[in-house]
């Protein structure tokens, strides 16, 4: 499968919107969940703290992953400041952003001129994304979404956690199980981002 073929996937899973785990929140909730890697304390992370965010980043996707073919998507806010190297790496290419990304996305482009948006697809290995994760962990990377066009799922990190999108209730219960102890037992603090229009999507089935 090739970045177009991958990429009309992911629209026709993802009703159009764009890969950046906040929105999908809540056009997909019925299908989403949250592993939460945040640390504790408010000292700087170190690297052994960015090491141990990428290894479970690697963790959970090698669980939804492993096996498939998936696309990596990628959107750089301004790919001068950012650590694009390792996307490159992977194969990743500059694609041209569906208009229905741009239309959701409005004002979080802050200087639309500079932003990228580049794809790859790729068989999934344990340990294959490493130094993404890690480029992740570290907030060099602004919006990275790595998806399966056979499942529907998606994985979403950030530097303090994932959001994680997977079809089928059963699934979703076993990573739940899976990966109890990275789970959110409270909401994150702070206020929640304003929610981008559009409909709600139900999961099917």
């Amino acid at each position: 499968m090739n970045v177009d073929e991958a990429l009309d996937a992911w629209q026709a899973q993802y009703s159009g919107q764009p890969p950046v785990g906040f929105m999908l929140r809540f056009t997909h909730e019925s299908v989403w969940t949250r592993i939460h890697l945040l640390r504790d304390g408010a000292k700087p992370a170190t690297r052994e703290d960015d090491e141990r965010t990428a290894s479970r980043f690697d963790a959970v996707a090698s669980a939804l992953f492993t096996g498939t073919t998936v696309l990596v998507l990628a959107i750089h806010l301004d790919a001068g400041h950012e650590d694009t190297a390792d996307l490159t790496a992977l194969g990743a290419t500059p694609i041209t952003p569906p208009e229905s990304w741009i239309e959701t996305l409005g004002g979080y482009l802050q200087d639309p001129s500079r932003a990228e948006f580049v794809g790859a697809t790729l068989s999934w290995q344990r340990s294959c994304m490493d130094r993404v994760w890690l480029a992740v962990a570290r907030d060099s990377i602004a919006r990275i979404a790595v998806f399966c066009p056979a499942t529907g799922d998606a994985f979403c990190p950030y530097g303090g956690g994932a959001d994680v999108f997977v079809w089928g209730k059963e699934r979703r219960f076993k990573l739940g199980d899976r990966f109890r102890a990275w789970m959110p037992s409270t909401e994150i603090p702070g206020p929640l981002p304003e929610r981008p229009t559009g409909r709600m999507v139900a999961e099917r089935g």
